[in-house]
């Protein structure tokens, strides 16, 4: 807008900076810079134009150049010629930080109050003693209730963390494996659900031997993390209990509330965790060898792909060259990111 319309002098790429612009604001100068440690507003010793006019001026403007650009953005994403920022570590750091703490809090459940344990009266009358058993009980029990409590608040947030993290992983894998996509294709995969974005990375043959590990997601999504994540509502009625005269109430789904989270007291105990983390780490290695072994080494270099026509090229030339050809790709990147990042030019 500046350089182009109100034809104020730049210049472009300097020493930690990207581009440099001039100009005037009431007869006073005043200059613009994009410099590694962010936006910059340049202004002469003694200015007297107060800074917010500048500021507010700027974001009157920005708001209809947005509304200019809008158009063009909407035809990039469909060409494919945007960047998705790889933040695949982001995600799984997340998924691993809740699995860890569930994990720790099942196995304090496991092991007990230890040292807090309440001590029953070996001697005195029996009154006294069945107190002190009861109260050792009770100890025992409630120490265990909220650890249990706390391993299903933090497999939980696991659970969801990883479905998360697994999305966005298939999305970027779609990228580095190479294959070319279509107008509007973009688009249309990011609006997929997990399950159908898995069909379009995984090839045929791995689909074919993975139905009882996708079978066992799918519980998972159903059973555990749609009622947590959208307030409770279970897609097969569990969540709604009529009421039957003389009875009580009943679940609309009937005898398969056996099979709702809601079951049992903890909704997520230690054996549903463990099966859920075994679930996901058969889906990893899936994600992660054969035809996906190259794919996933450029995920997990933290490369940002991007889905146009030349980078897809490039994802696929890289990832059929071996080891040495994925290697050389990733240095390559890591070497231009480095330089943009730090301005170094």
């Amino acid at each position: 807008m500046l350089r182009n319309i109100m034809r104020w002098q730049w210049q472009g790429v300097g020493e930690k900076v990207r581009w440099s612009v001039y100009g005037s604001v009431a007869g006073e100068p005043v200059g613009f810079e994009l410099r590694k440690f962010g936006f910059t507003i340049l202004r002469i010793e003694g200015a007297k134009v107060p800074a917010s006019r500048i500021i507010g001026q700027l974001q009157t403007a920005s708001k209809e150049v947005e509304t200019f650009l809008e158009p063009y953005a909407r035809s990039q994403v469909d060409q494919g010629e945007v960047l998705i920022v790889n933040r695949s570590s982001e995600f799984d750091n997340r998924h691993q930080f809740f699995r860890q703490l569930a994990a720790k809090a099942y196995a304090k459940s496991a092991q007990g109050p230890r040292g807090r344990r309440s001590r029953a009266s070996t001697t005195g009358p029996v009154p006294a003693q069945l107190r002190g058993v009861i109260a050792s009980i009770s100890a025992e029990l409630n120490f265990s209730r909220r650890a249990d409590s706390e391993g299903f608040f933090h497999s939980t947030a696991m659970i969801d963390a990883y479905f998360s993290a697994l999305e966005h992983r298939l999305v970027l894998l779609r990228a580095f494996m190479g294959k070319p996509l279509m107008h509007g294709e973009l688009r249309q995969l990011l609006a997929l659900k997990w399950d159908d974005k898995l069909k379009e990375v995984l090839p045929a043959a791995s689909m074919r031997t993975a139905d009882q590990l996708l079978g066992s997601m799918r519980r998972i999504k159903e059973r555990i993390r749609n009622p947590f994540a959208h307030g409770g509502v279970e897609n097969d009625n569990g969540s709604l209990f009529f009421r039957l005269p003389h009875v009580g109430a009943i679940p609309a789904n009937f005898s398969r509330f056996g099979k709702s989270v809601r079951f049992t007291i903890i909704p997520i105990g230690v054996d549903d965790h463990a099966e859920c983390c075994a679930t996901f780490d058969q889906l990893d290695a899936l994600l992660s060898t054969g035809d996906l072994s190259g794919p996933h080494r450029l995920l997990e270099a933290g490369i940002d792909p991007v889905f146009d026509e030349k980078s897809l090229k490039e994802y696929a030339e890289a990832t059929v060259g071996g080891e040495a050809g994925l290697e050389e790709f990733i240095d390559r990147w890591g070497h231009e990111w480095e330089r943009h990042a730090n301005m170094d030019y």
